[in-house]
């Protein structure tokens, strides 16, 4: 379907198609549990509710979302992920800051793993 868009010359739509495709493969990935119901080895985040510390778990995490993206989603680069901390309801979210590959358009996603939250700005 990206290849008819491409050829009609409709090159907006073509991009917002990447992107949402983009975010689709991320919510996928990202929202999948580690080597469960996926064939794919080291697919999706491991279950770290009852481990350790938010310190611990968020180190944890953000070594697997950074792993994730880089070989299940190479059409972008990761910049940076940062731990958001909130002591109120004891959650773990992430900032997670992404370039497209050859493009100009940087992807900001905001992830909540407990809640399955995801935002995202582009």
């Amino acid at each position: 379907m990206a290849l008819l868009r491409k050829l009609a010359g409709d090159k907006d739509k073509a991009e917002d198609y990447e992107i949402n495709s983009i975010i689709d493969n991320l919510n996928n990935v990202l929202g999948s549990q580690r080597d469960y119901g996926f064939f794919l080895q080291n697919f999706g985040l491991s279950d770290y509710k009852y481990l350790g510390t938010s310190d611990y778990i968020g180190k944890a995490l953000i070594a697997e979302i950074a792993e994730n993206i880089e070989r299940f989603e190479p059409r972008i680069v990761l910049n940076n992920i940062e731990h958001i901390k909130d002591d109120k309801r004891f959650h773990l979210a992430f900032s997670l800051d992404c370039s497209v590959r050859n493009k100009n358009h940087t992807i900001k996603l905001f992830l909540n793993p407990v809640l399955d939250r995801y935002q995202v700005q582009l």
